[in-house]
């Protein structure tokens, strides 16, 4: 008996068993979740699937999970601008705002890095992915704090 007849007659016992009633997804189309014109898509639709993905996917969810905490931490660095700013105590905040800084910058930096190596990684150019521009967001924090206060900061 060759492989496929003896794979065949399996599959067939397996269904007269019935081992493959109420699957996920039985009787409904296939979902594409990837762009089907890429001619890898299939493969890494069996490996999602599967719960394995190519190391630029997993590159991806890392990033986007930075992305998340990044956020965070600009969160927290405006709101101690805030208060700063209710209180008038800038001197009071400064360590607390130049750690926010500092935190700001070392986890956008690293983004920066993870996104030109996924760039890099990505199988073509409609799957890469704008980098952070970290100079600018650094600038967006620091015009957070007023003129007359810079020099705390510098």
């Amino acid at each position: 008996m060759s492989l496929e007849k003896a794979i065949e007659s399996q599959i067939q016992e397996a269904m007269a068993a019935g081992l493959f009633d109420n699957l996920p997804g039985a009787g409904k189309p296939l979902r594409f979740d990837g762009n089907e014109n890429d001619p890898n898509w299939l493969g890494h639709h069996i490996l999602k699937n599967a719960g394995v993905l190519p190391e630029w996917l997993n590159l991806a969810r890392e990033i986007e999970r930075a992305l998340e905490r990044l956020a965070g931490i600009d969160e927290a660095h405006r709101r101690l601008c805030e208060q700063a700013a209710a209180t008038g105590d800038w001197n009071g905040h400064r360590l607390a705002i130049l750690h926010a800084r500092q935190r700001y910058e070392t986890l956008a930096r690293e983004i920066r890095r993870m996104q030109d190596r996924f760039n890099l990684d990505a199988p073509g150019i409609r799957s890469e992915r704008p980098a952070i521009w970290v100079e600018y967001h650094l600038e967006r924090l620091d015009a957070r704090i007023p003129e007359s206060q810079r020099r705390l900061f510098a």
